[in-house]
């Protein structure tokens, strides 16, 4: 095609007559042409570029449902922003229908001290039973009490934490003078817990605090209150050694077991509102030097709903205390040193036994609740109308209540002060119950919350509620118990535990979780005909060794897992019923730990496997049977060292009982504290 037409252009130029020598002229019209074509040409390869690369880059939306899209979007945009303000509209109605709002803040020299004071710059509301100074609202709780609020100072309560650098921004509205702990009001949801009680003398301080409209609240406590609350909403509660907080203009309900108190959501405020509030027990004693005290009975006492509680307590108190912490029978103990509960027990069990120290809490409750709704004045004036129909308490009960209180005040001083102990004990019998559940079961879960209540309540020592929440679980808490008159150290080690349970809590829960997942394939692969081989012995070995491996490197509950898959696989072997015992022992199942113990023995007598059940027994509170197993070894092995150490301890421990009931009988302490 080229050389066609340069020949072409050749002959042309041939044929024509010479052109002049003048300025040109421009191309020729062939020239213009070939030109031209050569422009098209080109311009038709980058048209055809573009149009494949854009076929590739994006897509030619017609213009009907472009339009179509972009309408969706924008009614989408518009939605989300209509609910969120919805939802922030309600959540602002809550809080205005929970709160009477005022503001009372520090004096200018307040704010200006160097240091700063404890409270610098936080933030708390009070609930309906505190006086608040010049407070007027329409809600009806403050109607009641307008009248005899005019003129009034400030709760000495509410004075402190204003000298202490904190603002008070108003006061709850709620149902304070109820005496129980399921909240009728449906209206008011959990934030911890769906559906779940809220607890009602609280109940509103709570709910303020976990929405962050306030940093603490300043609240009161009996059997119910503000540690019953913040358990159900997954806060820190604090309840002090008794008169350790002034009760000037407070309401009172329920006389000398009223306690103020408080509620916040941070471990951290805890020493800093101890501070504000000049608490006893200060930073002359060491909690470093302190022994933890483990109540294990009392996280088993319902059922095993809260053994991966008392596991994750159990780890996080270890990280902190090594070796000082001591898992015990607290039940064994108090059923010894208050034998005036004798009477109020219809059977001699544990559970008879947490029952009479509810029913002696909620005897004395109802006489102070009585009284003072004769006698209170302030607020809450309406005391005399939620009294109606509530019955005095006969004199020989409420004696008989008053002694079991009496003892068990000497009980708890007489264990606290050993070692300057720490009693850890749940706060309730498990997540709060929902409030949908058969009243039968709201009634004994309410039951079941005041007779734990009622070891502080009773023996007037400080306690601290710790939320325990772990991934997969019901929000749970755990509290830690005092000796009287130690109430910054406790918030201390509140303020240091509670971290460290939530982070042990962490690694229990995905523990649970991975020991779930390896049963549910387990359980899959034996139905569908792969765990055939379970007689194959040398893969059981290799489980063995596996679950060696993850219990010397601390992994327990792998341990348990492969110690599992070696009985799956060869269940005449007696090791592996043993080795899993003692796995079980380290995570405090002892139940469990017991029935493999019995199914080893079966198989094979073993020394290690008698140890390791009378560990299991002791576990369980069974002494006796502990004691017969450590007996057996020594008649096996008569020098053995373990056995011999363990009858030892268990007579120095009966002794050591012995030696408190004693001194506690010689009236050492004097009233009640």
């Amino acid at each position: 095609m080229d050389s066609g037409t340069e020949n072409d252009d050749a002959s042309i130029a041939s044929a024509s007559p010479p052109e002049p020598q003048t300025e040109p002229s421009g191309p020729s019209r062939r020239e213009r042409l070939r030109a031209r074509q050569k422009l098209q040409a080109i311009a038709s390869s980058k048209s055809e570029h573009r149009h494949s690369a854009s076929s590739k880059s994006r897509f030619q939306m017609p213009p009907v449902l472009f339009g179509c899209v972009l309408a969706a979007a924008l009614a989408t945009a518009c939605l989300g922003r209509w609910f969120s303000r919805r939802k922030l509209k309600h959540k602002r109605q809550d809080v205005q229908r929970l709160l009477t709002k005022c503001k009372l803040e520090p004096s200018s020299a307040v704010q200006q001290r160097s240091p700063s004071p404890p409270l610098h710059s936080t933030t708390f509301v009070a609930t309906a039973m505190f006086q608040i100074e010049n407070l007027t609202s329409e809600h009806e709780t403050q109607q009641r009490g307008a009248e005899h609020n005019s003129g009034f100072s400030s709760a000495h309560a509410i004075q402190e934490a204003i000298h202490a650098g904190a603002t008070c921004v108003g006061r709850t509205n709620t149902p304070e003078i109820a005496l129980g702990l399921i909240d009728p009001d449906h209206h008011r949801s959990n934030p911890a817990e769906q559906d779940g009680i809220l607890g009602i003398t609280a109940s509103s301080a709570a709910l303020v605090v976990a929405q962050q409209e306030a940093d603490f609240a300043l609240t009161t406590d009996h059997l119910s209150g503000a540690r019953t609350s913040a358990a159900c909403c997954g806060l820190y509660a604090y309840r002090p050694t008794r008169g350790a907080i002034s009760r000037e203009g407070v309401a009172l309900i329920a006389g000398d077991l009223d306690a103020v108190g408080w509620i916040c959501r941070t471990p951290e405020l805890l020493p800093r509102l101890g501070d504000a509030f000049n608490l006893p027990g200060g930073k002359t004693s060491k909690t470093e030097l302190a022994k933890l005290i483990l109540a294990q009975d009392l996280f088993g006492l319902w059922g095993d709903e809260l053994t991966p509680v008392c596991t994750a307590t159990l780890i996080g108190c270890q990280k902190w205390a090594g070796d000082e912490v001591a898992p015990v029978s607290l039940l064994v103990y108090l059923r010894d040193s208050v034998p005036a509960a004798q009477p109020l027990m219809e059977a001699d069990s544990a559970e008879q036994l947490m029952s009479a120290f509810g029913t002696a809490a909620g005897l004395i409750q109802q006489s102070e609740y009585v009284r003072c709704q004769s006698e209170q004045a302030g607020p809450n004036t309406s005391l005399q109308e939620a009294g109606t129909g509530i019955a005095e308490v006969d004199a020989d009960s409420l004696e008989a209540a008053k002694q079991v209180q009496t003892e068990l005040h000497r009980a708890m001083h007489a264990a606290l002060s050993t070692n300057n102990g720490y009693l850890i004990i749940p706060t309730m019998p498990g997540p709060p119950i929902q409030r949908s559940a058969p009243a039968d079961d709201l009634e004994q879960f309410e039951r079941r919350t005041f007779e734990l209540s009622a070891l502080a309540t009773l023996s007037g020592v400080p306690q601290v509620t710790v939320p325990v929440r772990m991934p997969g679980h019901a929000v749970t808490s755990i509290s830690i118990l005092s000796l009287h008159k130690s109430d910054m150290r406790l918030l201390h080690l509140a303020a240091k535990l509670g971290p460290l349970i939530a982070e042990a809590a962490q690694d229990v829960a995905v523990a649970l979780a991975e020991e779930q997942a390896e049963y549910d394939e387990q359980q899959q692969a034996s139905t569908t005909g792969e765990g055939q081989q379970s007689g194959n012995a040398s893969k059981a070995e290799k489980y063995k060794n596996t679950a060696n491996e993850a219990f010397k490197a601390g992994d327990f509950d792998g341990a348990i897992t492969g110690y599992s898959q070696a009985i799956q696989a060869d269940p005449a072997n007696s090791v592996y019923f043993s080795n899993r015992a003692m796995a079980y022992l380290k995570v405090m199942r002892f139940a469990e730990a017991k029935d493999d113990c019995d199914s080893a023995l079966k198989l094979e007598l073993n020394v290690k496997t008698l140890l390791r059940r009378g560990t299991s027994w002791l576990g369980l509170q069974e002494i006796d049977s502990a004691r017969k197993d450590f007996k057996h070894v020594l008649s096996l092995e008569p020098n053995n060292r373990q056995a011999r150490q363990e009858l030892k301890a268990l007579k120095e421990s009966e002794a050591m009982f012995d030696n408190q009931d004693l001194h506690a009988s010689n009236g050492t302490a004097e009233g009640l504290l």
